[in-house]
């Protein structure tokens, strides 16, 4: 299906601290906050709003929903917190991270993506703009955003796709960043809290390349979400959807479950965790999401990245990689590996549960 390789991976997660830790600075970070998010609020509040009356809350300061206390997680459990940049550093040191280990003649970047989970679309654009000028001509960009965990995987299938239709364009640099601030809480339920990470992956059109994880089949898909309090329970649709996604994959490669090597899922949502599980009879597949740090938009790439340095052969290794994101979209990805793609910054690919 796919013309695509992974021929670099790369992240970065910053030091962990705890969330009550975090806590308190977020406490004062709040009262130091910008004046025009309030404005920003209230335009934003006629389309939206419901979202804000479903979930029960207290008002904090910056006019967004803070979960109450009954479902606070662990405020004993570390959270990774990036505190020396911001959003657009972050996005910035693992782009740089894959470009400067670029061999000399390299084909130029073609295209750039930026993922990212904010609500506010100028943020991803300004930053996919200085994405852009630090990678240079005859690079254009663009932003993935508001769809969490799955934005990496709708940009593999942008990517995938502009590899079939746009003959001239032969890289493409993914870039994904997350950075919380307030007024935008961690706590996103009882099952997740948010951590800052940064994660990248160079894709080059198979055969232009080094050998690399050939991205065999992707796809993302937008599902109903329910209005109500959330839980670590996902609605039945979205468990159907990506189980369905996953079968369809499977079906168009003549692969069966026995034939995946490494399943790799975020964290959160547990009864999506175990539907997977259960769907491959494979117990492992879950036991990395007992804890709920979320990365966000760069949650697979990382955990990616921690697999593969993790990898002792990669000869005939196939995996799945599957992720959601909070406002209602599941994704899948399918890779094989044909040698090793190359690493950039391995000793800042800290683990993350």
């Amino acid at each position: 299906m796919s013309q695509a390789v992974i021929t670099a991976v790369t992240a970065w997660v910053p030091d962990a601290m705890t969330l009550s830790r975090w806590t308190a600075l977020e406490r004062a970070l709040r009262t130091t906050g910008h004046s025009g998010w309030d404005a920003w609020v209230k335009s934003w509040h006629p389309d939206y709003g419901h979202w804000i009356e479903a979930w029960p809350h207290r008002e904090s300061g910056g006019s967004l929903p803070v979960p109450p206390d009954p479902l606070s997680p662990d405020l004993a459990c570390e959270i990774p917190v990036e505190t020396r940049t911001d959003l657009s550093g972050l996005a910035t040191k693992v782009a740089n991270g894959i470009c400067s280990v670029r061999p000399h003649g390299a084909r130029p970047i073609d295209v750039v993506m930026f993922c990212h989970s904010t609500p506010d679309e100028h943020v991803s654009t300004t930053v996919a703009g200085r994405l852009c000028a630090d990678v240079g001509p005859p690079c254009i960009a663009f932003s993935v955003s508001q769809q969490h965990g799955a934005s990496a995987f709708t940009a593999l299938r942008l990517a995938s796709d502009l590899l079939v239709a746009e003959p001239d364009v032969h890289t493409i640099l993914i870039v994904a960043a997350e950075k919380w601030y307030p007024p935008f809480s961690r706590i996103c339920g009882p099952g997740i809290v948010h951590g800052d990470a940064a994660g990248a992956l160079l894709v080059e059109r198979a055969g232009h390349g080094p050998d690399g994880l050939h991205l065999l089949d992707v796809a993302s898909q937008r599902v109903p979400v329910e209005i109500r309090q959330r839980t670590g329970v996902v609605p039945d649709g979205w468990t159907f959807a990506l189980l369905s996604m996953i079968d369809f994959l499977l079906t168009r490669h003549a692969l069966h479950s026995c034939d995946i090597d490494e399943i790799l899922g975020q964290p959160g949502m547990t009864s999506l965790a175990d539907a997977v599980s259960g769907h491959f009879g494979r117990p492992d597949a879950r036991a990395q999401h007992e804890v709920g740090i979320h990365l966000g938009a760069a949650d697979s790439i990382v955990r990616l990245a921690q697999a593969l340095n993790c990898a002792r052969s990669l000869r005939t290794h196939r995996m799945l990689l599957w992720g959601y994101g909070i406002g209602g979209f599941v994704g899948t990805a399918l890779l094989g590996a044909r040698g090793v793609p190359s690493f950039c910054q391995q000793n800042v690919v800290r683990p993350v549960l």
